[in-house]
């Protein structure tokens, strides 16, 4: 959050590739001014998040990714 503070918020290099709600999650959590920014409670409510899935999807892929990395 520093860096944001002192060099402001950094762009998406393809804002358009990525969804109204992931960019909002961004914009909430990168917020500087801590009176405006949502809290991790808040946040783990976030709709970009309901989207995602449980988080053994997340496990499941991290599986394969490693299993890929040991084919190569």
């Amino acid at each position: 959050l520093y860096l944001i503070a002192t060099k402001g918020t950094p762009d998406l290099a393809d804002p358009e590739a990525s969804s109204a709600e992931l960019r909002d999650f961004l914009a909430k959590c990168l917020e500087v001014d801590p009176e405006k920014r949502l809290t991790a409670k808040e946040l783990l409510s976030h709709p970009f998040l309901a989207m995602a899935g449980p988080p053994a999807r997340l496990q499941t892929l991290l599986t394969q990714m490693e299993e890929m990395e040991d084919e190569e």
